[in-house]
């Protein structure tokens, strides 16, 4: 039978107290997630119960994406990372022939943007060589990985990134797009190939295995940018202009779906990130005062809540709903934060699986930014699970930037050692006879 309704609002916080007391005022930050006129019902627990802290991303799978990311940012807090593309190009058909006494003219490499990360104002260099080994459509290709690549610098380009003027290019509307015009010498390679190497693809990428892209690095903290590109589109190719004994004409190398490529970040081991991430990398009881969540298989928080097996021996009950709460420490907007973080359970092995919350759609879960300042999740059923079955093992919970491999946004978080705003767990919950 049910007994008389409690509203309990369970602010679970780092705090280093164990036992648990109804005689503080409660915590006004996270009142307004209360329903109204529940105010006068709220009882505030005051416990240590949220262990979390910063590791890193081993790496993330980053193939054939829909976005690319290349550039390079300095960050005050999590230091210098590297975005850097390994991609094939394509023969735009079987068979391709330049016709007698072809010269080439030049060559051009084109992508189109679709956005970017940072400082959009300042100049950025771009270098492109070309692959000395070949990759895979079919084959899976992380953050960390390197394919090695051929000495001579093929193509290069300082430019202000300009992402809201299209262009017209050989009377043809063009949407934005980097450029960056390839030597003279790779040109020479391309026109000069044997038919056996034009006649299709296999034999094409035989020899010519792909760009490797990347970019002059970031080392001032506050400058630099990651740009998004989209290799999928039709503009982003190579072309070839050249000329023969009766006409001039231009030939496309597209990139396109069918061609293999990925992403690889590289962090350069967080020299000059913020002391206190560092570490919390080193020592998981380190002050965490801040947490860090970055993109790009960056950083990510792994929490766990062991106060819920004192709470399910206290007191049967029924959970009417769980949200845990994280505070955006920085909201100057300097630093775009992710649009959502995602919240998954660990297994024994430490790979992830779904939340029960989550049967519920994503929207039920949460976890958008509210205006760049808080980020929500409604674990209610994981929260049951716990207090219903308090003996189960608990390998904690890991928290991260959703679409990851595909964004440069990070953020801090206040995390349970904050002065003022920490994570919080509110519980709303009825007792069960």
């Amino acid at each position: 039978m049910l007994k008389n309704r409690l509203l309990f609002y369970c602010a679970l916080a780092i705090s280093g107290i164990t036992a648990f007391s109804c005689t503080k005022e409660p915590d006004l930050i996270g009142l307004d997630l209360l329903p109204p006129g529940d105010l006068l019902n709220i009882d505030y627990i005051d416990t240590s119960s949220i262990v979390a802290y910063t590791v890193r991303e081993d790496s993330l799978r980053t193939d054939e994406l829909t976005l690319n990311l290349l550039g390079s940012i300095s960050d005050p807090v999590f230091g210098t990372t590297t975005a850097s593309i390994y991609t094939q190009y394509r023969l735009s058909k079987n068979n391709i022939t330049f016709g007698e006494n072809a010269v080439a003219d030049s060559m051009v490499l084109t992508l189109v943007y679709k956005g970017i990360y940072g400082d959009s104002l300042a100049p950025k260099t771009i270098r492109v060589y070309e692959m000395a080994d070949s990759i895979n459509y079919d084959s899976s290709y992380y953050s960390t990985r390197t394919i090695p690549v051929l000495p001579e610098l093929i193509g290069e380009a300082t430019f202000v990134p300009n992402l809201s003027e299209a262009d017209s290019v050989d009377g043809n509307y063009m949407p934005p797009h980097m450029r960056i015009m390839l030597s003279q010498a790779f040109a020479d390679k391309i026109i000069s190939a044997d038919t056996n190497t034009l006649k299709d693809n296999e034999s094409f990428q035989k020899i010519f295995m792909g760009l490797y892209l990347t970019s002059e690095q970031a080392t001032t903290p506050g400058t630099g940018s990651i740009l998004y590109f989209n290799l999928l589109d039709a503009v982003s190719r190579l072309k070839i202009y050249y000329h023969n004994s009766t006409d001039t004409s231009t030939i496309d190398f597209p990139i396109g779906s069918y061609s293999a490529r990925f992403n690889q970040y590289n962090h350069n081991n967080y020299a000059g990130a913020d002391p206190s991430m560092l570490e919390q990398f080193a020592d998981s009881s380190a002050n965490t005062e801040h947490l860090y969540v970055q993109s790009m298989a960056g950083t990510k928080i792994k929490l766990r809540i062991p106060y819920l097996k004192a709470l399910a021996a206290q007191k049967r009950i029924a959970v009417n709903e769980a949200l845990l709460v994280f505070t955006v420490e920085d909201t100057s907007g300097v630093y775009e934060v992710p649009a959502q973080l995602a919240l998954k359970k660990l297994d024994a092995d430490g790979d992830y699986t779904a939340l029960p919350d989550e049967t519920e759609g994503s929207s039920f879960l949460d976890g958008k930014s509210r205006s760049g300042k808080e980020y929500r999740f409604r674990i209610t059923r994981y929260i049951q699970n716990r207090l219903l079955n308090p003996g189960d093992p608990d390998y904690g919970l890991m928290l991260f930037a959703a679409g990851s491999s595909l964004s440069g946004n990070r953020v801090t978080l206040r995390g349970p050692n904050a002065a003022e705003g920490k994570i919080r767990l509110l519980i709303y919950y009825t007792i069960v006879d």
